[in-house]
């Protein structure tokens, strides 16, 4: 297990840190020895500014946390979930049902190491969970991982998140499918350093719906909250 006095807490803007500290018992938080940073708006600020606090901090584990779009059924408005990988959607070619990712074209995100100490990515990230919190299954009971796929760009309509949300492949009942702009970014710095890497989103909307009268981002981050403060 980390060591919980070296967590790195990274959540992506101001207004998500605001909302989510206002859920957190921030006695609890500061007994966990957890530091709190933000890691920036999208794929590419927060893959720097977690190499960065990566550096600077030396953190036996790193977690993601804020808000994300459903993509499937299970991913439902408010709710908060653990998520076992992270898929990149939009490093390639083309765009829409033309798009071929790198991976696909065979060309490697990242190449690894000639040592082989940090393995080769593609378009996919495999996530640390909590092996066993109240209230979420565990991995073993579980027909199908919880998927993210992080974009440049949130979808804009129904017709754009139901290809991404293909993505993930066939889910079931349980399988909880989301759009979020950050964990692949973040994810790529932690395992190009080695370090484990936790996220968890709450979804605070259906990926394509831009209607915000219809979102629910303070019980999404409420219930991301809940989750945080069943860890260690």
């Amino acid at each position: 297990m980390a060591d919980v006095k070296t967590t790195l807490l990274l959540i992506p803007t101001s207004g998500e840190r605001s909302e989510l500290l206002n859920h957190l018992d921030l006695g609890a938080v500061s007994m966990k020895g957890w530091t709190c940073e933000l890691c920036g708006f999208g794929l590419v600020a927060s893959a720097a500014a977690t190499m960065r606090a990566i550096q600077l901090q030396q953190p036996a584990r790193v977690i993601l946390a804020g808000i994300a779009g459903g993509l499937s059924d299970a991913a439902s408005v408010g709710s908060a979930h653990w998520f076992d990988q992270v898929i990149c959607d939009g490093i390639g070619v083309g765009e829409g049902e033309q798009f071929a990712s790198a991976e696909s074209l065979g060309w490697q995100q990242w190449p690894g190491t000639d040592e082989a100490l940090v393995p080769a990515v593609g378009d996919r990230i495999d996530l640390s969970r909590p092996k066993n919190l109240s209230g979420e299954n565990l991995p073993a009971a579980r027909s199908e991982a919880n998927t993210l796929i992080s974009v440049c760009a949130a979808s804009s309509d129904g017709v754009m998140a139901s290809r991404r949300g293909s993505l993930a492949g066939t889910k079931g009942h349980d399988g909880v499918v989301a759009e979020d702009m950050e964990a692949f970014g973040v994810a790529m710095a932690c395992q190009m350093t080695s370090t484990p890497c936790m996220v968890v989103r709450g979804i605070s909307n259906a990926a394509g719906d831009r209607d915000h009268s219809r979102w629910q981002i303070t019980a999404a981050l409420r219930s991301v909250a809940d989750r945080l403060m069943q860890l260690n």
